[in-house]
């Protein structure tokens, strides 16, 4: 939704990302892949669904797009 993306776009959802990646070490949890460009900071308990934590540094890690899209919240499928 248009909020959402603007959510998205925002300074603290982009400190968010940061401070993921960097806690993790900018390698991806599952797999330990580190090449960068293909890593994504992934929200365990989903955005949409979960507002409150949206910016929490401990609901997110870092996987690689690969990994991502073997989780079970990957494109909404837990709807």
């Amino acid at each position: 939704t248009p909020i959402h993306q603007k959510i998205r776009m925002s300074l603290e959802y982009k400190l968010w990302r940061e401070s993921v990646f960097e806690r993790d070490n900018y390698t991806c949890v599952w797999c330990g892949y580190d090449k960068g460009g293909n890593l994504q900071a992934d929200h365990i308990k989903p955005f949409s669904l979960f507002p409150e934590l949206r910016f929490a540094i401990d609901n997110g890690r870092t996987l690689c797009i690969d990994c991502h899209k073997n989780t079970d919240t990957y494109n909404r499928r837990n709807r």
